[in-house]
């Protein structure tokens, strides 16, 4: 009997390719959410009275929490504020919202540099108005890998089919030709592959996504490995990352492991990363005998700007494109 059982996993662990972890991170663009985007400058740590109240609202687990009707509109005059705590983007079109009076804190749109405002006939919350996104969507913004010198963006290097560009703190980006259409956006040597139109202005990056929505993406390749890497633990083979046009990261990688501690197996790693925020929010259930598999891959030490000698995680995190560190979810974080 033993015998049976024993041939049986062994065929079992040589069929198949497990996934052990789907990390799913927030989607900002799901219905009642806010347009991504974002008004702040390069990244700083946050000192001012109003950026350490964002921290403590982020540090506290608190997004925003006001709702958009999406009702119709032509211009963002059309858009009011509504609902007893001014929490509600509306159309002037619609009835007025009607809402409970209690106040919080993440109703305040000020808080997270939202306004109300009409987006693609659409009143909603959002960072980015229809005038900044016209200052966005500009062809010396675009990062086009067929431009000629003086149609490089601003801040950037054009040479044949690669483009080299400036970010915040001194960051730099290279993009260059992939395949079937794609564009690769290395930085600091990790690889990301994409199809979407992307734009640079102000030292930042933005995508246009699906329904031609706009949306700043401020969590790069190095910072998604890492992210992934600092959640798992582990050493991981084989990584790819694909934006997509939803504006999520797909995240895939190896893992190698011993099943009873002596059958070699590859484990693969699955993970959604939002690019705006990098909010981790599910984890998947593990297989039913992941239990007896033990992970061969070395574990990381020092990689966290955890680690850092106590009072430098802020700088830290700044260094690597975040905005501070949150030492509830023991992370770089970005401001909204």
């Amino acid at each position: 009997m033993f015998a049976l059982i024993t041939l049986f996993l062994l065929s079992f662990v040589a069929a198949v390719n497990v996934t052990i972890t789907t990390v799913a991170i927030w989607n900002t663009s799901r219905i009642g959410a806010v347009s991504n985007g974002s008004e702040d400058e390069t990244p700083v740590a946050a000192t001012n009275t109003n950026q350490e109240r964002i921290r403590a609202i982020i540090m506290a687990g608190r997004s925003f929490c006001g709702k958009s009707t999406f009702g119709e509109c032509q211009t963002d005059s059309d858009c009011i504020v509504g609902g007893c705590a001014g929490q509600v983007c509306q159309s002037k079109n619609e009835e007025q919202a009607v809402t409970t009076c209690e106040y919080q804190d993440c109703y305040n749109p000020a808080i997270y540099n939202l306004s109300c405002v009409c987006i693609k006939n659409k009143c909603m919350w959002s960072r980015l108005t229809e005038d900044k996104i016209k200052k966005i969507i500009k062809k010396e913004n675009k990062i086009n890998i067929t431009a000629r010198v003086w149609e490089c963006p601003l801040e950037c290097t054009c040479t044949g089919s690669t483009i080299k560009c400036t970010l915040a703190n001194g960051r730099e980006m290279t993009v260059y030709a992939g395949k079937s259409g794609n564009v690769i956006v290395q930085v600091k040597g990790e690889n990301m592959m994409t199809n979407v139109t992307l734009y640079k202005l102000d030292k930042k990056i933005y995508g246009v996504f699906r329904n031609n929505e706009t949306r700043e993406i401020k969590m790069l390749p190095d910072q998604v490995r890492e992210r992934i890497r600092e959640r798992l633990q582990r050493q991981l083979e084989n990584e790819n990352i694909t934006l997509d046009e939803d504006g999520i990261y797909r995240y895939r990688a190896h893992k190698r492991a011993r099943l009873f501690a002596f059958i070699p197996v590859t484990l693969m790693v699955r993970a959604e990363i939002d690019p705006n925020t990098g909010e981790i929010i599910k984890i998947s259930k593990n297989p039913w005998w992941f239990f007896l598999a033990k992970d061969e891959s070395q574990q990381i030490v020092g990689a966290s700007c955890g680690t850092v000698t106590p009072g430098e995680n802020d700088a830290c995190c700044v260094n690597k494109g975040y905005n501070f560190w949150n030492n509830n979810t023991n992370q770089c974080e970005f401001l909204p």
